[in-house]
């Protein structure tokens, strides 16, 4: 091949290259900041149900905080003292907690530029085989709309986890205790559902 049919055979693919990525350097549209974000790490070990929980009311995800329960056997039991301002805080099951998460991560309960996040500090861990009992103290974070809703909360979870399905780890009973003057966890479901 001679000088110039090489040189006209290299601007050809040069060419030819150039138009079928003529996408390669042009911007993406880029995401809403509010768009839907996934942080799941696979429960294998019991305080990973705690990570998946913070993460979940983060990001304001119903479906990844519901996948943290069992759906067969959840039971909540409340705050004493909220349970006494609210009695059907009583029978507080699975299907209450999904209410309580779709209401709390809505945007008519949570503001979407308002904060929402809640820290676990374990104070024991007690494994028994394929259950296991977690302390812990809590601080939940909520920049609610409601009127009355309390917005910081602490307390101690007392959370009784089992292996599920695939052998992941999932709450099967929570109660609520208030160790301050500070409202509970318990008093925010008492008013989101």
């Amino acid at each position: 091949m001679t000088r110039a049919g090489c040189r006209w055979l290299i601007t050809m693919i040069v060419l030819m290259s150039a138009a079928a990525g003529c996408d390669l350097f042009t911007t993406r549209d880029a995401e809403p900041p509010n768009s839907a974000r996934n942080t799941w790490v696979t429960p294998r070990e019991p305080r990973d149900v705690l990570d998946n929980v913070s993460s979940a009311i983060f990001e304001r995800s119903t479906v990844n905080y519901m996948r943290s329960f069992d759906a067969d056997d959840f039971m909540f039991e409340a705050d004493p003292v909220a349970l006494s301002r609210d009695p059907s805080l009583a029978d507080w099951d699975y299907d209450a907690e999904n209410s309580h998460a779709r209401a709390l991560f809505s945007d008519g309960v949570m503001p979407a530029d308002s904060g929402l996040f809640a820290v676990f500090t374990v104070t024991e861990e007690t494994p028994l085989g394929d259950v296991t009992e977690i302390h812990a103290h809590y601080e939940l974070h909520a920049g609610t709309a409601l009127p009355g809703a309390p917005h910081e909360m602490a307390g101690t979870v007392y959370l009784m986890l089992r292996r599920g399905g695939e052998d992941y780890w999932q709450i099967y009973r929570w109660r609520d205790l208030r160790t301050e003057e500070q409202s509970t966890w318990s008093d925010l479901k008492s008013l989101v559902r």
